[in-house]
Parts: C-alpha cells; structure tokens; sequence
C-alpha cells in the first residue's frame, strides 16, 4: 500500500523489541534479561532497555535480519519461525521537521532504504515529498540512522505487541 506520509507526533510509548519477539506480554514472561541477545547484535542495535529487557535502537544503524539474536534466545523470547519470515511489524512515520518537506533538498532517507518503502514524489513547485509504501517496508531502520533533523519515527504497529 503506497501511502502519504504520516505526521504524527506520538512519542514512542513502547519500545520496539528485537527482531522476532513474542507478543509484549509473552515476550515479558518469556525473557531472562540475559542480554544473549544484545551480545549476538554485531549491528550493535540491541540493547538494554527498561527493566533489562532487550529494546532496539536503530540510531546505531539498522537491522540485517541476520538472525542472530534470536539463535542466541535460550528462552525462546525471540523465535524466528513464528512469523513466517517477518520480523516484526513496525510503523514508519516521517515528522514535519523532514528537510524535504520544508523545501530543503534531502533525500537520505530514501537513498538507504533498499526496498524502495520510501521513495519521493515531485509537487507542484519543483519539491519532493517522502512517500511511504508501508507494505514494502521490512522494518530494517536504516532510514532512520540517516536523517541529518531525526524525522524518521519508527514504532511497533499493534499496541500489544510487535508482532501479531
């Protein structure tokens, strides 16, 4: 589904859980707090959040999907063949403060993201505007490392949990 950037302005209520974690509830029952997991990041976006839990930070850079930390979940916390190959899902939003929409050439965002989720769509008046295609997202947060004002906001999608 292409889609019109959203400009939210939520603040990110729940952390985003490593790639693969259960349900929010499961997952708070299931992990140890071992750090496993935050050890086998060798992108370094896990880490210890709230309460030890593992949460992650896509300001270090972004997910290969590598599957390493669910591999190191003794608690099965994270277990990748739960989701059929999706990670997680996760909501990414672009802010109003975005360069390209204030009429400042900019387009980092989109440069990073192999997949094409966000591309940038000419207006009248010769500026571009960031698109979101929500679908073809995977959630991988290199776009939001790049952004030279922090305008990429990604969020879990469901309230309960990153994963359905």
């Amino acid at each position: 589904m292409r889609g019109k950037v959203s400009l939210s302005s939520h603040k990110n209520a729940m952390p985003i859980r490593p790639p693969w974690a259960l349900k929010e509830s499961l997952f708070l029952e299931s992990c140890s707090r071992c750090s496993d997991c935050v050890s086998a990041c060798t992108q370094g976006i896990i880490m210890r959040g709230a309460g030890g839990f593992p949460e992650i930070s896509f300001k270090q850079g972004e997910c290969t999907f590598c599957n390493d930390c669910a591999t190191a979940c003794k608690t099965n916390a994270l277990t990748a063949s739960d989701l059929n190959g999706l990670a997680w899902k996760l909501d990414v939003s672009i802010q109003s403060s975005c360069l390209s929409l204030n009429a400042v050439v900019c387009r980092a965002c989109g440069d990073s993201c192999d997949v094409q989720a966000i591309y940038f769509k000419l207006k009248v008046g010769g500026v571009s505007e960031p698109q979101i295609a929500q679908d073809n997202c995977t959630g991988c947060g290199a776009c939001l490392a790049v952004c030279p004002v922090d305008a990429v906001k990604i969020n879990p999608k469901f309230a309960e949990s990153n994963t359905s």
